[in-house]
C-alpha cells in the first residue's frame, strides 16, 4: 500500500468545499429568482387592482351623497327626538288601545249577529223547503180526498136510489136506555146468573147443572176404571184423559161442552154457544122460551152478568132493559172475538201423585174485598 501524502488530503477537502458552496450558491440564485418572479406577479395583481376608472369615481360620489343625505335625516330625526313629549305620547297610545278595544267588541257584535242572520236564514230555508214539501204532500191529500169525494158522491146516490125502493119501516125502533155505570159488589147471598151474547144472540148459561154433571161423570169414571187404588200415584191422567176427552154434552140446550184436561191435572170445561141462541126479537116477545127462563130470576135472590163480544152489544142491550125492567141487578164484561168460556170440574178433582203440603204456607191475611160485578 502506499503511504498517504499530506498534499492529498488537503486537494480532496478543498474540492468537498467547492462542491458544497456551489450547490448553495445556485440555491441561492434560484430562491431569488423565485422571488423576483412572485414580487412581479405581486406588483402586477396590486396594480390591477388599484387601477380606478370613471364609473367608480362618480359611483363613490353618489355613495358620498347618500351618505351626506342619510347624515341630515338623522340629524333632523334626533332634532325630532329631542322635542318628542313622552308623556302625550303615552297619552296617546292608551286612547288608541282603548279605540282598538271599541273597535274589536264592535266586530265581535257585527260577526255574531252575522252567524245569527246565517242561522235564521238556514233555518228560513229550511222552513221553506219543509214548507215546499207539506204543500206538494197537502195538494196530493187534497188530490186524493176529491176522489174519495166524488167516489161518496157516487155512492151515496147509489145508496139514495136504493132507499127510494127500500120500503119504510111501520115506526121507529124502541130506544134503547143506557144507565151510566156503578161498578160495586153483589148483594150479600145473591146467586150468579151468567148469560153470554154472541152472534147477536143471548144463551143463559146453566153452569152449575153442566159442573155437577162433569163431576158425576168423571167420578163414575174413576171408580169404573178403578183409578184411586193407589193413593201414593195417584189418578193415572193417561187413563183418565182417554175416556174423560170422549165425553159428550147431554145436559145442556144452549151449549156444546167440550171435555179436556189441562196440564195432565186439572179436568176442564170448554162451553161453546151452539146457535140455538135467543133473538132481539124473541127476548121482547113477553111469551117466549128465553122470557121464560128470565122471568123465574128473583131479584132478591140472583143477579146477572153478561160475557159480550164485540158482534153482540145490540142483543145485550135488549137483555139488559128486560132485566133492569124485572129489577134484577146487573153487570157486564166486554170480551174479544176469540173468547171463549172455560172452567173446571167441581168435586176436588185432580189427577197425578198428590202434591206435598206446602211446608211455609202463607199466613193468613184480611178477607179480600169483593169484586165489582154489579154496573
Amino acid at each position: 500500500m502506499r503511504p498517504l501524502r499530506r498534499d492529498d488530503d488537503d486537494d480532496g477537502g478543498l474540492d468537498s468545499l467547492l462542491d458544497t458552496m456551489t450547490n448553495v450558491v445556485g440555491i441561492l440564485v434560484l430562491v431569488l429568482i423565485m422571488t423576483q418572479l412572485g414580487v412581479s406577479e405581486t406588483i402586477n395583481e396590486v396594480t390591477a387592482k388599484s387601477k380606478v376608472t370613471e364609473e367608480d369615481i362618480e359611483a363613490a360620489k353618489a355613495k358620498m351623497a347618500s351618505l351626506a343625505e342619510e347624515q341630515t335625516e338623522l340629524a333632523e330625526q334626533t332634532e325630532s327626538l329631542s322635542s318628542f313629549d313622552l308623556d302625550a305620547a303615552k297619552e296617546q297610545l292608551k286612547r288608541l288601545q282603548q279605540m282598538l278595544e271599541t273597535r274589536k267588541k264592535l266586530m265581535a257584535d257585527q260577526s255574531k249577529e252575522a252567524n245569527q242572520f246565517s242561522m235564521a236564514i238556514e233555518r228560513d230555508r229550511k222552513t221553506a223547503s219543509k214548507n215546499e214539501k207539506e204543500i206538494a204532500d197537502t195538494k196530493q191529500k187534497r188530490q186524493e180526498l176529491q176522489g174519495q169525494l166524488e167516489t161518496s158522491l157516487a155512492r151515496r146516490a147509489e145508496l139514495n136510489a136504493l132507499l127510494d125502493k127500500t120500503p119504510k119501516r111501520s115506526g121507529p125502533a124502541p130506544a134503547r136506555i143506557v144507565t151510566i155505570p156503578n161498578p160495586r159488589p153483589a148483594p150479600d147471598g145473591a146467586q150468579q146468573v151468567l148469560l153470554v151474547c154472541a152472534g147477536n144472540r143471548l144463551y143463559p148459561m146453566n153452569l152449575d147443572g153442566i159442573r155437577k154433571d162433569a163431576e158425576l161423570r168423571s167420578k163414575d169414571l174413576i171408580t169404573r176404571l178403578k183409578l184411586n187404588l193407589d193413593p201414593e200415584s195417584g189418578i193415572d191422567p193417561e187413563k183418565f184423559s182417554k175416556v174423560y176427552t170422549k165425553f159428550k154434552n147431554s145436559t145442556d140446550d144452549f151449549f156444546d161442552v167440550e171435555f179436556f184436561v189441562a196440564n195432565d191435572r186439572w179436568p176442564q170445561l170448554k162451553l161453546t154457544p151452539n146457535g140455538r141462541g135467543a133473538t132481539e126479537e124473541e127476548i121482547r116477545k113477553t111469551n117466549s122460551r128465553i122470557r121464560k127462563v128470565l122471568g123465574v130470576l128473583d131479584p132478591d135472590k140472583f143477579y146477572a152478568r153478561f160475557y159480550v163480544l164485540p158482534d153482540s152489544f145490540d142483543v145485550y142491550l135488549t137483555a139488559r132493559q128486560v132485566l133492569s125492567e124485572a129489577g134484577v141487578l146487573a153487570g157486564w164484561e166486554p170480551q174479544t172475538e176469540q173468547w171463549v168460556f172455560t172452567t173446571g170440574v167441581g168435586g176436588g178433582i185432580e189427577l197425578g201423585p198428590p202434591r206435598p203440603p206446602n211446608p211455609n204456607p202463607p199466613p193468613a191475611g184480611p178477607p179480600k174485598k169483593p169484586a165489582n160485578v154489579i154496573d
